[in-house]
């Protein structure tokens, strides 16, 4: 059975693939950009809202 690749997707860049843009970052996972949005709640609530936004465009 072929393995399979996994392409994670950047949380930040919504719907865009982790192109590992923060040095020695080897995915979403570790990623300081992604920790430093996280731990801020403004920054963690307008990722949140403009998730909400592209879901209800794509749902329509």
């Amino acid at each position: 059975m072929p393995e399979r690749t996994s392409n994670p997707r950047c949380p930040i860049r919504i719907g865009e693939p982790c192109t590992l843009c923060f040095p020695g970052a080897r995915g979403p996972q570790d990623c300081g950009l992604v920790y430093l949005v996280q731990s801020d709640p403004e920054l963690r609530e307008e990722l949140a809202a403009r998730r909400r936004e592209r879901h209800r465009t794509r749902v329509r």
